[in-house]
């Protein structure tokens, strides 16, 4: 069992945008954390972006960042991080990429139920903040959407059937 002191330790421990442990973290001049790839995504930058060609603000505070804001990962955060959480799975499990970036697809984090998509950190963010997006299920990135829908009805499984000890969807 697990103290609320080691709950609210763990939960520093991840990143604010994808609310998984930190990956790559670093901190901001605010002293804001994030995963490196995440703040990447939030910023939009690519290759043919410089940080100087856009304005950069923290996701958290809303502060804006001076355009020469060096990422560099913060080593000792990691360390927390792997000390309270582990290693990261191994790399064996194919990448799933998001479904909804356009141009150069990002590494998926969530899968989208509703949407029938898998939603790389950004394309989460916009699920969690659009009011239109709050009510759809998100769980933890698969390609296999397909086994969380009802086979006969094409609906999301959402109940639990006692008799047969299955999921069910609503219909």
């Amino acid at each position: 069992c697990r103290s609320s002191a080691d709950m609210d330790a763990r939960e520093e421990l991840k990143c604010p945008v994808c609310a998984d442990p930190f990956t790559d973290p670093v901190n901001l001049p605010c002293s804001h954390n994030f995963c490196q790839s995440c703040i990447q995504i939030v910023w939009n930058m690519d290759e043919l972006k410089s940080s100087k060609e856009i304005p950069l603000f923290c996701p958290e505070c809303q502060i804006l960042l001076p355009p020469d804001v060096k990422l560099e990962v913060n080593s000792d955060l990691q360390r927390r991080v792997l000390q309270v959480f582990g290693r990261p799975e191994g790399e064996s499990q194919p990448m799933i990429l998001c479904d909804q970036c356009i141009g150069k697809p990002e590494v998926a984090v969530k899968s989208c139920l509703s949407c029938d998509a898998s939603l790389c950190s950004a394309h989460t963010l916009l699920h969690q903040q659009r009011e239109a997006l709050r009510a759809h299920s998100l769980i933890e990135v698969t390609k296999d959407l397909i086994s969380f829908k009802c086979k006969e009805h094409g609906e999301e499984l959402k109940l639990f059937c006692q008799e047969e000890q299955t999921a069910v969807c609503s219909l």
